[in-house]
């Protein structure tokens, strides 16, 4: 289990719908998100005219994935005004500025950050990316390449907090720092359907591994959330066609609930908690799942 972390949000406006800030204690980062039609309120803020890096993202009107956009800048307030400005970018809604409490964020920083970044959405496959280069920056030292690890490695645990959740991907690593699969597996089989997988429980999320097989079929009971999410899946290469009836996990897929990989499998309306059996323990996972719960009490 990773170490704990406090965050700290601040609605710089008084509204969920406006201007709003993040920070991490003891991380120098600093992160404020807002919607384009705040644009001019977000640039009066000082952070904006500091060097950083920025995210432009919005729905795509080309599919169903968002359309994103990474970018940097000495002074992101004038990047910004840019942007808005022209109409070959007008899919974006909202944006991110992350900059530097400290202000000690170079040009060459902001340059690897942004290159990190953007090798991050390409492997996560969740956007459709507006970038049409991918920049390489190796010129930075040593000890500063490590110090901007560090800073990616909080900024994508507060990213999500405040609704950027395209960066990320399921992490399965083991206690000496190796990928590995975790001791408790689970399974779901269906013979007939051509449905087999196998699933672990990584930080809170229920994750399909790759390899796993799933139905084409879209039943009446086909949540829309979940059908939308398959599409998306097939769009980004994540999923793959198996033959006219079946389809394959090219990696990893994290969902929020046993219940939800399935309906995802299957095609309609299942129950997770009796699909997906315990490897070795001759149990479902509500059984499993109760008997925690039951030790933790």
């Amino acid at each position: 289990m990773g170490k704990g972390r406090s965050v700290r949000l601040f609605l710089a406006e008084g509204t969920v719908t406006g201007i709003l800030t993040a920070e991490i204690m003891n991380w120098t980062g600093h992160v404020l998100s807002a919607p384009r039609t705040r644009l001019e309120g977000a640039l009066k803020r000082e952070e904006l005219k500091r060097t950083g890096v920025y995210i432009l993202y919005g729905d795509s009107l080309s599919g169903e994935l968002p359309a994103v956009y990474v970018g940097e800048g000495d002074d992101i307030s004038a990047r910004l005004k840019t942007h808005s400005k022209d109409d070959q970018k007008d899919y974006w809604d909202r944006f991110i500025a992350i900059t530097n409490k400290d202000m000690n964020l170079t040009k060459a920083h902001v340059k690897y950050l942004e290159g990190r970044m953007i090798t991050f959405l390409r492997d996560a496959k969740k956007c459709e990316l507006r970038n049409k280069t991918e920049p390489t920056f190796d010129k930075l030292p040593e000890a500063d390449i490590s110090d901007m690890e560090s800073f990616l490695e909080e900024l994508q645990l507060v990213l999500p907090v405040v609704g950027v959740d395209f960066f990320r991907k399921p992490q399965i690593q083991s206690e000496v720092g190796e990928p590995h699969r975790p001791q408790t597996y689970f399974s779901l089989a269906h013979a007939n359907k051509g449905i087999s997988a196998r699933a672990v429980e990584v930080d809170g999320e229920f994750v399909v591994l790759a390899g796993a097989q799933g139905s084409n079929h879209e039943g009446p009971s086909f949540f829309e959330k979940l059908k939308g999410e398959r599409d998306r899946a097939f769009e980004s290469g994540q999923i793959i066609h198996s033959g006219d009836a079946n389809f394959t996990l090219v990696e990893d897929m994290a969902f929020s609930s046993p219940s939800a990989a399935s309906v995802f499998l299957f095609g309609t309306s299942r129950n997770g908690r009796t699909d997906w059996q315990v490897d070795g323990k001759g149990m479902n996972y509500g059984a499993w799942k109760d008997a925690q719960v039951e030790a933790a009490e």
